[in-house]
């Protein structure tokens, strides 16, 4: 689990996939302010990082020089497209990214 106090750490890093293959650069986090747990990052991904998709946090890891998350490319790169509003998301949205989040990483 990440922490809101370490994820400041995460911004800038590549984010790769289990397989190793790069998905994007972390441009935020958002954080669960009641537990304290970092819980999506929003990840500049395609050319040039003009797209962006939030990557779910629960199984990340931290390591050197790169953030590993437990959701392959393909599966990053077709989420909901989400833009938050602020530092905030819906619950909504937060809702579908799960959901979908979910189901891709079952299937």
């Amino acid at each position: 689990m990440i922490r809101v106090d370490a994820a400041h750490v995460l911004r800038g890093l590549d984010v790769v996939d289990p397989q190793g293959e790069r998905i994007g650069k972390v441009r935020e986090v958002w954080t669960d302010a009641d537990s304290g747990r970092a819980l999506w990052a929003w990840v500049d991904i395609g050319f040039l990082g003009r797209h962006h998709a939030f990557v779910p946090l629960s199984d990340a890891v931290v390591v050197p020089e790169h953030l590993s998350v437990s959701v392959p490319t393909e599966v990053v790169a077709d989420a909901p497209g989400v833009t938050p509003t602020g530092d905030t998301m819906a619950d909504e949205e937060e809702g579908a990214l799960a959901a979908y989040y979910r189901a891709g990483v079952a299937s």
